[in-house]
This record gives C-alpha cells, sequence and structure tokens, in this order.
C-alpha cells in the first residue's frame, strides 16, 4: 500500500501545482468581478437617489448581470472573450462614473453639427490611429534588432501578442480589442488623466502614472514592453490637448482591425486595408494645419 500510494500521491500533488494558476486566475477574476460590480452599483445608486427609481434597478440588474456573466467559467474560447468584453465595457462605465462622483467628466468628443466639428472629429481620430502606428513600427523593428544581435533570449522573454490573449477567429479578435481599447483608453487614459489634471497633478505625473501602467500590462513582451511608453504617452498628449476620449478610441480600433486582418487575412490584403487608412489617416491629421476658409476662426 505504501509503495502504491507514494506514486499517486506525487500525481496528485503534481496536478495541484499544475492547476494551481488557473484557479488563482479565475479567483482574481472572480474578486476583480465583485469589485467592479459593487462598486460600479452603488455609484450608479448614489448619483440617482434624488430621482427615478428606475435607474437604480437598472443598475442593479446591469451590475448584477455583469458579476454573473463574468465570473461564469467560459465553455468556449469565444464566450470567454466576450466575458471579459462585458467587463472591460463595465470597467470604463465605473471610470466614467467615478470622475462624475469626483465633480469632473471625460470628454467624450465634439459636436458633428458643423463642418468645422466633424474635421475635427477626423483629426483626432486620425492622430490617434497614427500614433498606433508609429509606436508599432518602432516597437517591431526594436524587437527585430534585439533577435538580430542575438539577445532575444535575455530581452525578449514575453509572448506573441496572438497568443497571449488567445486569438484564433475573427470574433474572437473584435471581442478582444473592445476589450483592450475601452480598458486602455477610456479606463488608463481619460479617466486617470481626468482626475489627476483635477488634482492639479503636474504634466509628469500624469505621464508617468499612465506609462507605468501600460507597460505592466504589456510586459509579456519582455523588455520590448518599455517601447510602450511611447504609445501611452502619445495617447496621453493627444487626450490632453485636444480632449474627445471616442475619437482616440476609434483610432485605436481601426489600429487593433488592421493587426487583426495581418493575422487572419492572407496577404497582401492586409497590407493594401493598412495603407488605404494610414493615407486617410496622414490627410485627416493634416486638417491640423489646413487653413480655415471664409475667415473662421
Amino acid at each position: 500500500m505504501a509503495l502504491a500510494s507514494g506514486p499517486s500521491l506525487a500525481t496528485g500533488t503534481t496536478r495541484v501545482v499544475q492547476a494551481a494558476p488557473d484557479v488563482l486566475a479565475e479567483w482574481v477574476r472572480f474578486g476583480g468581478a465583485l469589485i467592479v460590480t459593487v462598486w460600479l452599483t452603488g455609484v450608479v445608486i448614489t448619483r440617482t437617489s434624488h430621482g427615478s427609481r428606475w435607474p437604480q434597478l437598472l443598475g442593479f440588474g446591469v451590475g448584477g448581470a455583469v458579476f454573473l456573466y463574468t465570473t461564469t467559467p467560459a465553455s468556449t474560447a469565444l464566450a470567454q472573450h466576450l466575458g471579459d468584453a462585458v467587463y472591460g465595457c463595465a470597467l470604463a462605465w465605473l471610470a466614467v462614473e467615478v470622475c462624475r462622483s469626483q465633480g469632473v467628466r471625460l470628454r467624450p468628443g465634439f459636436p458633428v453639427s458643423d463642418t468645422e466639428q466633424r474635421r475635427r472629429t477626423w483629426m483626432v481620430t486620425s492622430l490617434s490611429y497614427l500614433i498606433c502606428v508609429v509606436s508599432g513600427f518602432l516597437t517591431a523593428q526594436i524587437t527585430a534588432g534585439l533577435w538580430a544581435l542575438g539577445v532575444d533570449d535575455a530581452l525578449v522573454v514575453g509572448l506573441e501578442q496572438r497568443s497571449s490573449i488567445g486569438v484564433v477567429t475573427v470574433a474572437d479578435g473584435v471581442l478582444a480589442f473592445v476589450t483592450t481599447v475601452v480598458i486602455e483608453d477610456v479606463v488608463i487614459v481619460a479617466a486617470v488623466v481626468t482626475l489627476l489634471a483635477a488634482g492639479r497633478r503636474p504634466a509628469w505625473q500624469i505621464y508617468g502614472v499612465v506609462c507605468l501602467v501600460e507597460i505592466a500590462l504589456h510586459s509579456y513582451m519582455g523588455a520590448v514592453a518599455l517601447t510602450i511608453a511611447l504609445y501611452a504617452a502619445g495617447r496621453v498628449w493627444l487626450y490632453r490637448r485636444y480632449g474627445g476620449v471616442v475619437p482616440v478610441v476609434i483610432g485605436h480600433f481601426v489600429f487593433d482591425l488592421t493587426v487583426l486582418a495581418n493575422w487572419l487575412a492572407e496577404a497582401p490584403v492586409p497590407h493594401m486595408l493598412a495603407g488605404g487608412l494610414a493615407v486617410a489617416a496622414v490627410c485627416g491629421a493634416a486638417q491640423l494645419r489646413t487653413p480655415r476658409r471664409g475667415g473662421e476662426r
């Protein structure tokens, strides 16, 4: 009996150790969803406590649904990505509500009631896209340079992005990038910049906080993640300079769609798509210096 129990115990221990990261991840997911749900529901109820009770009921219902859905173990990869997207949108909603509770608001975008405002929206969207393009290009070149120097084992130790987020199909990619965009642009950039600016924090602290968070989120890339600081700083500058979180989100999401096309579509379709979008973005960004006609001010 003793001889038979030894290997069995060892095998069981090995399985427990191997399963520990997944169990920990599930508990972190559960805890995060619980905190977001309770916090979001409480903030919404507080804001609507003096008015109709329907917003309160809506807050309870949406919060409960988000909590249940995002903490339920997914049976498929697509369900997992859908749960992440729901959770990301709830987190973005929480960021908006927290800003409102502090007496400040995110700047959503620009009205499109006239030509000038539409041009401004196009310009900011284009700049957001181009910031992602330039940052992605530099990251790719630095990564290739490190590999060429033979230091990949020391510095490029992280996972490839597609495998790290588990993208297999178009639907997987779209949902994964929805999660990425709403968390990075609404929560990490817009909300953090708005709250720190309201607290009269200096610019270097605002840039530093956002860059450090973005680098930490991309740490799976290894030391190359340091290049994400350029990408983060560019979006902070764009939001502080022009505002408009919606154009920033759109530009980022369109860029991510070109990345998805590069992963899943055969050449030359992704390259033609990226080229066409880049030309359109440059034309949009050029509006920054286009003189206005008719004496517009």
